[in-house]
């Protein structure tokens, strides 16, 4: 009676640690994607504040306070998706970190997986360094020119974010909401940009022939 008891304890443990392990990684993996996508929509914004600017008339100056605080929060985002992947698909240490990017070989992962991380990688290197530039003593320091050259990084980034979505397999994932966020994303930040520069050489061809009529 006693061992079967005993037994039975030991199973319904095992059963409930392993049903919070369950309950522990399907949280994680809601967090982990969750934080991805919204990241990848902060991104899309900063991206369409410019072209916003134009449609409505406005003038865009080099240092924008929104853009700046919408890139702020992308940059929270991405280290809190980065993180939560970490210990979702690794085990939380230093040197399982390595598994991300290489195979036991020591050779570079050249597999979706590998190659999500390898563009992740390069999208939070980007995003960390745009959000270290957006001050105004980087500004003053580096000059308007040379930052706003920096700070086209923006469109590297988001390129890196869309192949990242894309190795993860968000295709294959296509009645997801958050794939359909990032597909939404991507055709807004396109129409927007070409909106963007059709209107600023409308505007630009105009300056011009005003010039010349003078």
């Amino acid at each position: 009676m006693f061992p079967q008891a005993f037994s039975q304890q030991v199973d319904e443990g095992g059963q409930m640690n392993l049903s919070e392990g369950r309950q522990r990684r399907f949280f994680m993996s809601r967090v982990t994607t969750a934080t991805g996508y919204v990241a990848t929509g902060l991104i899309g914004l900063t991206l369409l504040i410019g072209p916003a600017n134009l449609l409505l008339r406005r003038r865009t100056p080099v240092s924008n306070y929104l853009r700046r605080d919408v890139g702020a929060w992308t940059a929270i985002f991405s280290v809190v998706h980065v993180i939560f992947g970490w210990q979702l698909h690794g085990s939380g240490r230093i040197s399982a970190m390595l598994n991300y990017f290489f195979t036991n070989s020591w050779r570079p992962m050249a597999d979706n997986f590998g190659l999500g991380n390898w563009t992740g990688l390069a999208a939070l290197v980007i995003v960390v360094m745009l959000l270290a530039l957006s001050t105004d003593g980087t500004l003053r320091e580096l000059k308007a020119r040379t930052w706003k050259d920096l700070q086209r990084l923006n469109y590297t980034l988001f390129a890196l974010v869309i192949l990242h979505v894309f190795f993860y397999g968000a295709l294959l994932r296509l009645t997801s909401p958050f794939t359909l966020l990032g597909v939404l994303t991507v055709i807004a930040v396109v129409v927007g940009q070409a909106v963007g520069i059709w209107l600023w050489r409308r505007r630009h061809a105009r300056t011009t022939a005003s010039q010349r009529q003078l």
